[in-house]
């Protein structure tokens, strides 16, 4: 069910990560609910989604700054309101990772929140005739920078770090998926 050897859930017993009973002839027994729960992701570190974010921050500010995006076509394309418009849908989306990754049980009601963003993040795109191609090149702009902070802490805390770096890759992916497909089905609308 877990797709572990049995003597690494003897291990996780052990150390206290799933409840056990021995029965009178000293074998164990795990409660399927307890099995269960091992198969949720665990809730990452809040220190660590703080890091992994800021990461991310800091490069959007350093290529909005200075970088390359004033070379991206859709970019080219904003006016100042613009802008402003996708900085705040910006904070707002990081503020949601950090709630997604730092939740354990349902993440439904910030996935639908995510959604209500990615409609968002649509309903400019559509309004200020930007191409589908032009949305999904800037969703993925910026979605490259959350990425790029895991794979940034990778390198430079690796196993020190107090979050499950591959769970925070699959979870973001996870998460802006959702973003993506509900910015698509703006332009799906329209079409």
């Amino acid at each position: 069910m877990l797709g572990v050897h049995p003597s690494t859930l003897r291990q996780w017993a052990d150390a206290g990560k799933i409840h056990t009973v021995r029965t009178p002839g000293g074998h164990r027994r795990f409660a399927e609910t307890d099995v269960r729960a091992l198969l949720e992701p665990e809730p990452l570190e809040p220190a660590g989604i703080q890091l992994l974010v800021q990461s991310a921050l800091g490069r959007a500010r350093l290529e909005v700054s200075g970088g390359k995006i004033s070379e991206q076509s859709w970019y080219k394309r904003f006016d100042e309101t613009d802008k402003a418009e996708h900085r705040e849908l910006g904070r707002k989306l990081l503020s949601l990772v950090m709630q997604y990754l730092a939740q354990s049980g349902d993440r439904q009601s910030v996935l639908d929140e995510a959604r209500a963003l990615g409609r968002a993040y649509g309903e400019r795109s559509v309004s200020r005739n930007l191409r589908i191609t032009e949305s999904v090149s800037a969703f993925l702009y910026f979605q490259d920078f959350l990425m790029d902070g895991v794979r940034q802490m990778a390198k430079t805390v690796g196993q020190s770090a107090n979050i499950d770096l591959v769970a925070a890759y699959q979870q973001i992916g996870q998460f802006t998926n959702e973003v993506l497909l509900a910015m698509l089905e703006v332009y799906e609308r329209a079409t």
